[in-house]
């Protein structure tokens, strides 16, 4: 199983909810476009293209007439979305798109990439047992979430158990089963399902 996170109607890691006061504004705005961008554009009556992009005027109109965001520019828009949170975000020309994470009925468009001869992913020990035998499949969001090395994959794991197990992808022989890759960002790739025969456990 992906365990990348949920994203179920307002239940989602992403969904925003009763915050505390010590958030500053940057962080509930990233919050709320994640909220938007990978799940739930119709909560503003925003269209995303088949990338997953919205032009960022509009998005920044229908951003401010939400509660606590009427003081947000275009500027501060940009500024987030090319800070710490670029691993979330992308701007492209005039249009802002999550990079990953999507948990949207509409299946949104990568381009295929080639990735680096391995790939890992933490999760759980009972997961793992049954990733192994049965491979890596898509769950909650619309492709597997993948990690750069050992240390990201294991920071991802720690989100499910404190103790993840983390697993190889061997990538090229993935993609001799004509499994995709798509690069998501500087330390996330995603793919579609990938096969047992790839999987082997980091020791």
């Amino acid at each position: 199983m992906d365990n990348a996170g949920k994203g179920g109607r307002r239940g989602g890691r992403d969904a925003p909810r009763g915050r505390p006061a010590r958030l500053s504004v940057d962080e509930r705005l990233s919050r709320f476009l994640a909220f938007v961008l990978r799940h739930h554009p119709e909560e503003i009556g925003l269209a995303l293209d088949e990338q997953g992009a919205a032009d960022i005027d509009e998005l920044l109109h229908r951003i401010c007439t939400r509660p606590g965001f009427a003081s947000v520019t275009r500027e501060h828009i940009e500024r987030l979305a090319a800070g710490p949170s670029a691993v979330r975000f992308e701007v492209r020309g005039n249009r802002l798109r999550a990079r990953y994470g999507h948990s949207l009925p509409q299946l949104i468009q990568y381009e295929p990439a080639t990735p680096p001869a391995d790939l890992f992913h933490g999760s759980t020990p009972e997961a793992a047992e049954q990733i192994l035998a049965e491979g890596l499949k898509v769950v909650e969001r619309q492709r597997v979430h993948l990690s750069v090395d050992t240390p990201a994959a294991r920071e991802v794991g720690r989100r499910r158990c404190p103790d993840p197990v983390v697993l190889r992808i061997d990538t090229a022989c993935a993609a001799k089963a004509g499994v995709r890759f798509y690069h998501a960002g500087p330390t996330v790739w995603l793919s579609d399902d990938i096969p047992p025969e790839s999987l082997s456990r980091v020791e």
